[in-house]
């Protein structure tokens, strides 16, 4: 399980993501164009939040990579869920 320190910083990418998904839905992009930035977004941030521990030993960079792909894919699954659901 990973320690509170982790989820700190999981939560600190979250709350930029979320910032970040209402500059994107604010901004005169045309709406395809918003959902397509959505996830990718998503990315910058949790490479920033996990990063800083793995870089400084605190999170071995295989669990880093773990539990990033595994919050990516956890938003990734309700978001494509919703757009398919749209259709």
């Amino acid at each position: 399980m990973p320690s509170l320190d982790i989820l700190a910083a999981i939560g600190l990418a979250a709350i930029g993501w979320i910032a970040t998904v209402i500059v994107i839905r604010r901004s005169k992009l045309q709406e395809r164009m918003q959902r397509f930035l959505m996830v990718p977004s998503w990315v910058p941030w949790i490479a920033l939040a996990l990063g800083a521990p793995a870089m400084h030993g605190v999170l071995p960079i295989s669990n880093a990579l773990s539990i990033g792909g595994a919050v990516t894919v956890g938003l990734l699954v309700p978001t494509l869920l919703s757009w398919i659901s749209t259709r």
